[in-house]
């Protein structure tokens, strides 16, 4: 059997989402959208996750909300308008430190529009053409759920956008929130089909689930997973609010930096050890645990975490200078 790759039908699919409401649900109400719906958001990646969906539902929020609050530019309510029918797919990344090469944008590959945040100087560029940039996958092929590569701005066709800040730093905590959603759903999923597995797969007589050593294993795992769960689901409830306050503001970051923290550094291991529960059947292309444990390892890297996720915590504490 060949190795499976990224299912291209999720495009085709999208706009019957997007009929629903995905791509609004950080989208001002004045603009057709459901308001600052974090709570809603993360729900949403949580499943798109256990589904291994194939789009870039976290850059795709994260850039919708960012297009929304640039009232008045021409070139944003145009693909705001196209990503909220679904008709047109924004992905969302950072560009490197030498300003030049956008690595690990998720989604890039099929997307029609990139949104590009340059966190040193907060600026945010527009590439509304495919023909203005390049993108290169190849380095990317561990996570077979999803598409991504490193991109490349080319021939000028980038549009400097002007978005307030508290918009900007909203769509990072967005961004990261809804990667760590998405690795639970995955979490939730294998350890159902861990649990069904382990009740069904007989040794010595016996289903391996009536071992005392699998019991064990598979309750720490269940406890583990509601934990990523409860601080997932306060960091979104928190954002959802809508903080004004400088304290609000504070604990929102706080909360979202915990949640990515939690998730990143907990999932691999959790997912690996489910595998493991799981024999050789789990690593098989047609039983495909692995996919989890592929995907959860992807979208720490998309967001720079547990090391980005640490650091943030610490500056919103007060524990280091930034520097």
């Amino acid at each position: 059997m060949t190795t499976p790759t990224p299912d291209p039908r999720w495009r085709g699919r999208w706009p019957v989402l997007a009929e629903l409401g995905l791509p609004a649900f950080c989208v001002p109400e004045a603009l057709d959208g459901f308001g600052l719906r974090a709570d809603v958001a993360a729900a949403a990646a949580t499943e798109l996750g256990a589904a291994l969906h194939g789009g870039p539902f976290a850059g795709l929020t994260a850039s919708a909300h960012l297009l929304a609050h640039c009232p008045g530019d021409p070139a944003a309510e145009e693909v705001l308008a196209g990503v909220l029918t679904g008709e047109r797919i924004c992905a969302f990344g950072y560009l490197g430190p030498d300003g030049q090469v956008a690595r690990l944008v998720d989604g890039a590959p099929g997307a029609d529009a990139l949104l590009l945040l340059d966190r040193r100087r907060d600026e945010l560029t527009l590439l509304a053409d495919p023909a203005h940039w390049s993108a290169d996958g190849r380095r990317y092929g561990f996570d077979i759920t999803r598409t991504c590569a490193d991109v490349t701005p080319t021939g000028g066709g980038g549009h400097r956008l002007t978005p307030p800040a508290d918009a900007l730093a909203r769509a990072v905590d967005l961004y990261e929130l809804l990667l760590a959603a998405d690795a639970v759903g995955g979490v939730a999923r294998m350890l159902d089909r861990t649990v069904a597995y382990a009740g069904q797969r007989i040794a010595f007589g016996r289903p391996i689930g009536g071992y005392q050593a699998v019991q064990h294993r598979l309750a720490d795992h269940t406890v583990r997973a509601r934990g990523m769960t409860l601080v997932v689901t306060e960091a979104a409830r928190l954002l959802a609010a809508e903080p004004t306050t400088a304290p609000a503001r504070r604990q929102a970051r706080r909360a979202v930096a915990l949640a990515a923290l939690s998730v990143s550094s907990g999932a691999p291991p959790l997912l690996h050890d489910l595998l493991q529960l799981t024999g050789a059947i789990g690593f098989t292309w047609e039983y495909g645990l692995h996919y989890f444990e592929r995907r959860a390892h992807h979208d720490a890297r998309l967001a720079a975490n547990p090391r980005h996720a640490l650091r943030s915590l610490a500056q919103v504490e007060g524990w280091t200078d930034g520097s």
